[in-house]
């Protein structure tokens, strides 16, 4: 019985230390209760001129709370002036599914694989750009951290970046 207790107990827990598809109503997360960061899994997303990184989330309130799975990110210059970088949209999704709310526990992480060229491979277009700060967008404001990686996309375009939606950190 008390084996049975203890599997049932680590079920809830093992549930709410992860996030996902809001399926009952959470509060939106707000910007002070959240800490943006990013990974680069030691050069696990570099190589033939591709760069990326995990963006990381982490809900330091003390209760879960949602976040849209595939929150507006955009890039800005040391003076806080917006950089002309946007997300490509995914191949064959115009304007793309539509993603539910993600919820994230407190003290759990979410992550979003962001990817991109990272050298000048498109001609002789010389169209990268190297962004110091990136801004998330949330609920209640915006969250800002060192960016500083050089994104290089074709020549006229401002398609530099893919953004995966959210979701759970299981390395947790």
């Amino acid at each position: 019985m008390k084996l049975l207790m203890f599997m049932l107990g680590m079920s809830v827990v093992m549930r709410a230390a992860s996030a996902a598809p809001v399926s009952r109503s959470f509060p939106d997360c707000t910007a002070a209760q959240l800490s943006l960061g990013f990974d680069d899994e030691n050069g696990r997303f570099d190589g033939m001129s591709q760069s990326g990184t995990l963006l990381v989330l982490r809900n330091l309130g003390p209760a879960a709370c949602k976040l849209p799975a595939l929150p507006v990110l955009w890039f800005e210059d040391e003076g806080h002036h917006s950089v002309p970088a946007e997300r490509r949209p995914p191949a064959g999704m115009n304007p793309g599914p539509v993603l539910l709310p993600v919820a994230v526990a407190p003290q759990a992480e979410l992550t979003a694989r962001l990817h991109w060229v990272s050298n000048d491979v498109y001609g002789d277009s010389h169209n990268c750009i190297r962004p110091e700060i990136a801004v998330l967008e949330v609920p209640d404001g915006t969250l800002r951290q060192r960016f500083g990686r050089q994104m290089c996309a074709p020549e006229h375009s401002t398609q530099y970046f893919t953004q995966a939606p959210l979701q759970p950190d299981h390395s947790l």
